[in-house]
C-alpha cells in the first residue's frame, strides 16, 4: 500500500515538474521572440495586424517553448537512467 502511495506522489511531482518547465520554457521563447526579432521585417505591418501578430507570436513561443522543454525534460531522464545503470 506503501508502494502505491510513493509511486502515485512521484507521479503528480513528475507531471508538476513537466508543467512548469513547459511553462517557464514557453516564457522564455515569448520574452526572446518579443524583444530579437523585428516582425516589421518579415510581417505587414498594419495597425489592424496587430492582434494577429501577438497571436503568431505566440503559437511560435508555445511551440518551440515546448520543443525546448521537451529536450531538457528528457535530458534529465536520460542523465537519470545513466546513472541508475552505472550504480
Amino acid at each position: 500500500m506503501l508502494d502505491f502511495w510513493y509511486n502515485k506522489a512521484m507521479e503528480v511531482i513528475r507531471t508538476l515538474l513537466m508543467f512548469f518547465s513547459h511553462l517557464l520554457f514557453i516564457g522564455i521563447s515569448y520574452q526572446l521572440l518579443i524583444s530579437l526579432v523585428d516582425w516589421s521585417k518579415f510581417i505587414h505591418y498594419r495597425p489592424e495586424n496587430m492582434g494577429r501578430l501577438r497571436l503568431l507570436v505566440l503559437f511560435l513561443a508555445i511551440a518551440s517553448g515546448y520543443l525546448v522543454s521537451r529536450f531538457m525534460l528528457e535530458l534529465i531522464q536520460i542523465s537519470q537512467y545513466l546513472l541508475y545503470d552505472f550504480h
